[in-house]
């Protein structure tokens, strides 16, 4: 194993309070402080509120500041991106693995995702982008709904897939919220193989084309705008607080 970032305060191995935290993940990743896809969150900097260790776990939590509320920039949440970088054969190794075992939220206009992309630098980044797991709580679909899309000049053909249908949906009729469940990525220098709880859902051939290898996130963002992601709007103060909830972070190298 490359990397365990188990999170919690009950053993002094995990990741258990704020400067431990700052100390190998950064609270911005790929847009810094701008609200990308007409999200409603802004997403915060470490803090006690936005980002709440309990006994076995991290919650990534939305709230509603004074003078905010449900529209857009008026949520605040958290998210945490990797401070290293992975693609295979460019980063040291051929292939990667990644685990995050996570719970998601239920809530109307709950966004939780894992995903990968490139870090900001000179270097332009293109749209190489791997997601894994990502759910949307809104009109037509919720948090039963697994998906996980793969994205840029390098995206292929699926190769293996029980999705459930056109859309990129796996509807096995679990609830992801009641749960945490284990959301596992294979990543090899021309393919990408995802799995939740060891089953695989969807195999992808895929290359990497960004100039900048990739760096790994989770976020809790909540809310659009954007005209395409209908019903994805909270519509009461009273879904928040409302948390993603983390155990650990895993990554292998090979």
């Amino acid at each position: 194993m490359l990397r365990d970032y188990r999170f919690g305060t009950y053993d002094r191995r995990a990741i258990g309070n704020l400067d431990a935290l700052a100390n190998k993940f950064d609270p911005y990743g790929i847009a810094g402080t701008t609200v990308i896809n007409r999200e409603w969150q802004r997403y915060q900097t470490f803090n006690p509120d936005n980002f709440v260790f309990k006994t076995h776990s991290l919650e990534l939590t939305a709230t509603i500041p004074e003078g905010g509320g449900v529209s857009e920039g008026g949520i605040h949440s958290g998210q945490i991106w990797s401070k290293e970088t992975f693609q295979p054969g460019v980063t040291g190794d051929s292939m990667y693995a990644f685990e995050i075992r996570m719970k998601i939220p239920n809530g109307v206009g709950t966004w939780p995702a894992f995903w990968m992309y490139s870090k900001p630098s000179a270097k332009r980044s293109d749209s190489s982008e791997i997601d894994h797991p990502e759910f949307f709580v809104m009109r037509y679909q919720n948090q039963f709904d697994w998906t996980g899309s793969t994205h840029g000049p390098g995206l292929g053909a699926d190769f293996y897939s029980i999705k459930t249908n056109k859309f990129g949906l796996w509807h096995p009729g679990t609830d992801f919220s009641a749960d945490y469940h284990d959301y596992q990525t294979l990543w090899t220098g021309d393919a990408v193989y995802k799995y939740v709880d060891g089953k695989l859902i969807v195999a992808t051939y895929f290359k990497w084309t960004s100039p900048n290898p990739a760096q790994f996130g989770a976020n809790l963002a909540v809310g659009s705008s954007d005209p395409s992601l209908v019903g994805l709007q909270p519509d009461a103060t009273t879904l928040f607080p409302t948390a993603l909830s983390i155990q650990h972070i895993k990554v292998w190298a090979r």
